[in-house]
């Protein structure tokens, strides 16, 4: 999984501190109330309410004042500003689409609703579907470098004609099985240009560069307001940026030492009380020293998602989702970008997060300090919750594939009317890594020839009979078998991940 890495157990201390802090970055507009002394005195009347000490209070508050300093940042061309989100390396970016953009990619999708299956009473519906005329190794066909470039403006004809190359597993260091053998999403060729624009250099896989153009150049808009939210997630993606660190003590125990034993046998136990750890007097950030990351001047691989739930009085709930990393290793995704452009008449959204943690360092302690100090048991697996973000209607937030996440249950608010949620999703390849995209793999959808085939002798009527004839298409039956594959693929690399990493028990008792 691009950007995986376990992370560092949080004592209970942190974990309670971490919520409170999560509850001042949920507020709206908290980075400009925290300017307001006379609501900075009504937080700490609240937290006084929860059992929050003054000590605690004044450590969040010169955290916050830190991430005001350091994190918060405007919106690309100014719209809106993006702030650190409740969970930790999460950033949200309220209202920082342009209204005219919102505008035509309202249009566009509503043009591309008519132009699909919208109505067919499913509750989800993936209107660009990322598992559609996927990769499918040692079948699908590569082509020459001399034609990749002509399809963000057309379907070339040469293709009909050019020799490809069968496509093969790529070599990828790794668990075996957490690597896909079978399949790879396709992603499209992004360049940020130097003054923050984007163009799309490679046609978005199932949207057609030709029928939807100006969804196309809607597309590059809204990746530009993400630009700037990625960078801030790639600047403090490293774990010594972390919410808060507790380095006073050994991790909260210290082994006995001599003058514990007195003169006590060598292999005498040794009782000492459970050492807590506390939380600092002051918060020392290291943002400081996080070099500046910039995307301008880069190409980037980037995987397009674009999804409807619809709910109505007959089907007016959309049952939770299940705990999972987004792709294999093979797809290298590192971090994910949502815009939940459409929310109308649902519960607001929520997406929960955990991280797999690692062993401890020190494992000679009693059941009473695991619990004490950690909240674990001999049950607990290894794995931490981390936190929930909402998202409401226009909402845009990035957050790295390291965590898992799973989608809350949600419902209509008014269970007499219908509601839906939208959502325009962008996954984004580790920028150091490269894999097949669509400025290697021609079109594999046969329709999209059809606009190409008006320039040659072959009849209209002739058109679909001819482009089964295309070597490297699928036919839509075959696209869909193969998604079905696909997801099947996916469910059991989750599985595994779960299995061996998220969902092992610590088992306190063999230490």
């Amino acid at each position: 999984m691009a950007g995986y890495k376990h992370g560092e157990v949080r004592t209970l201390v942190e974990m309670q501190y971490i919520q409170y802090l999560q509850s001042i970055l949920c507020k709206p507009m908290w980075w400009i109330d925290i300017t307001n002394q006379h609501i900075v005195e009504q937080w700490k009347a609240d937290s006084l309410d929860r059992n929050i000490s003054p000590s605690t209070f004044n450590l969040a508050l010169e955290q916050l004042e830190v991430f005001v300093k350091q994190l918060v940042c405007s919106g690309s061309d100014g719209f809106g500003t993006i702030v650190p989100g409740p969970v930790e390396l999460t950033y949200i970016l309220d209202n920082g689409i342009p209204d005219n953009v919102y505008t035509r990619l309202m249009t566009n999708v509503s043009d591309i609703e008519h132009g699909s299956n919208h109505n067919t009473g499913q509750m989800v519906h993936n209107l660009i579907d990322a598992s559609m005329y996927s990769v499918v190794y040692g079948q699908t066909m590569i082509v020459p470098l001399s034609i990749r470039l002509k399809y963000t403006t057309m379907v070339p004809c040469d293709i009909l004609l050019s020799t490809r190359l069968v496509s093969n597993v790529p070599i990828i260091e790794g668990e075996p099985k957490f690597i896909s053998c079978k399949f790879q999403w396709l992603p499209s060729e992004f360049r940020v240009e130097q003054d923050g624009s984007v163009t799309i250099n490679s046609y978005i896989n199932n949207l057609n560069p030709i029928w939807h153009r100006d969804m196309y150049k809607c597309i590059a808009k809204i990746f530009k307001c993400f630009v700037p939210m990625f960078e801030s997630l790639f600047r403090t993606i490293h774990p010594l940026f972390k919410y808060i660190d507790i380095r006073n003590g050994t991790n909260g125990y210290e082994l006995p030492s001599q003058s514990d034993r007195g003169g006590m046998q060598p292999n005498t136990r040794v009782t000492r009380p459970v050492y807590v750890p506390t939380l600092p007097e002051h918060f020392e950030p290291n943002y400081k020293s996080a070099k500046p990351v910039s995307l301008r001047g880069r190409n980037l691989q980037v995987i397009v998602k674009l999804t409807n739930i619809q709910l109505t009085p007959s089907k007016p709930k959309y049952d939770e989702g299940n705990w999972h990393n987004e792709g294999p290793i093979n797809e290298s995704i590192v971090a994910t970008g949502l815009y939940y452009y459409d929310v109308e008449n649902i519960t607001t959204p929520k997406l929960d997060f955990r991280v797999a943690v690692d062993r401890f360092k020190y494992q000679k302690a009693s059941d009473m300090y695991w619990k004490d100090v950690y909240d674990i048991d001999q049950e607990s697996p290894y794995n931490q919750y981390i936190g929930s973000l909402e998202l409401p209607n226009g909402r845009c937030v990035v957050y790295p594939n390291r965590y898992q996440h799973k989608e809350q249950s949600f419902e209509l608010a008014d269970p007499t009317q219908p509601g839906h949620c939208k959502i325009l999703t962008f996954f984004v390849v580790n920028p150091s890594c490269r894999i097949v995209s669509t400025a290697h793999v021609a079109p594999q959808q046969p329709q999209w020839y059809n606009s190409s085939l008006d320039k040659t002798p072959i009849p209209p009527e002739l058109w679909n009979d001819a482009t089964q004839y295309i070597q490297g298409v699928q036919s839509p039956a075959e696209a869909k078998h193969y998604r079905d594959e696909l997801t099947s693929d996916r469910t059991q690399i989750t599985a595994a991940y779960n299995k061996d990493i998220y969902e092992q028990k610590y088992n306190l008792g063999l230490w």
